[in-house]
């Protein structure tokens, strides 16, 4: 199966807009698409016309960022675009980072980095940004060399110019997201934990709040990584989904799309397609 279930496109922090993406979807000779970006439905609807129009599957999804010490999103597919309960929610967490993103702007000042939130609208190419954008900023005005060098000094977590987000407690994703007819679905897990005990805690009670499957194919996951996830999923009676995280230029390592053949996955995405 040729798919990718976790992408990122200019509705959140990707450089791509949503008929760039499925374009390079279809030349890939993708079957089933999901854009995901960042607590919001921004490009849902018009991402869904574009794609019946060029005939391709596509899935209307999106990952929300949850409260926990390490990385632990949540990804939602199949949800109903117009529910009142996932969208006030979404508005929160965007009016939020709105303030967000003027506070961290105002530390980089503070910090004697001259750079405003006009500039980074205009790499972003659109009103919705967040931190990659900034970094692009800070790396074309010479402050920094890479992206990277971004983060590890002003932009990530507890850096100089670090303001957290607020987030929803991981329970609270997942059921917003079944309530909104969806399927919730744990991102990237290797990033949750070291630990194979609390591994399974989380997933248990994740399970009883509603969880319905398990990301086990990721761009950054290697077999080691790919057998553990199957396996939790197995056990605990979840499906399986695959996406690359694809973030354009953002994130130019990870290539957009993924061919694999497992019966298992085949199962998962025909029981996301049929519900």
């Amino acid at each position: 199966m040729k798919l990718d279930m976790h992408m990122h496109s200019k509705g959140s922090d990707g450089t791509f807009d949503y008929k760039e993406i499925i374009d390079l979807a279809i030349k890939k000779e993708l079957e089933i698409i999901s854009i995901t970006d960042h607590d919001n439905l921004n490009v849902q609807k018009d991402a869904l016309e574009y794609s019946k129009k060029k005939n391709i599957k596509y899935i209307p999804g999106v990952e929300i960022s949850t409260e926990y010490p390490n990385m632990l999103d949540v990804l939602g597919y199949g949800i109903d675009l117009n529910n009142v309960l996932l969208n006030e929610s979404l508005k929160e967490i965007q009016d939020y980072r709105i303030k967000r993103n003027d506070l961290m702007v105002e530390k980089l000042n503070g910090l004697g980095l001259t750079i405003d939130l006009l500039e980074v609208k205009d790499v972003a190419g659109s009103d919705i940004i967040g931190r990659p954008h900034i970094a692009r900023v800070l790396m074309n005005k010479g402050y920094v060399n890479t992206m990277e060098e971004a983060f590890n000094i002003y932009l990530g977590n507890n850096k100089k110019a670090f303001v957290p987000k607020i987030k929803l407690k991981p329970e609270n994703a997942i059921d917003i997201i079944t309530k909104a007819g969806g399927k919730a679905v744990l991102a990237h897990p290797k990033y949750i934990t070291n630990s194979n005990d609390r591994l399974n805690s989380l997933i248990r009670k994740f399970k009883d709040a509603g969880l319905w499957g398990i990301e086990a194919y990721y761009s950054k996951h290697r077999k080691a990584d790919i057998d553990k996830f199957k396996n939790l999923a197995k056990k605990f009676e979840l499906n399986i989904t695959a996406g690359s995280d694809f973030h354009g230029n953002n994130k130019p390592e990870i290539d957009l799309g993924m061919e694999i053949k497992d019966e298992f996955l085949n199962e998962s995405i025909r029981n996301l397609v049929q519900n």
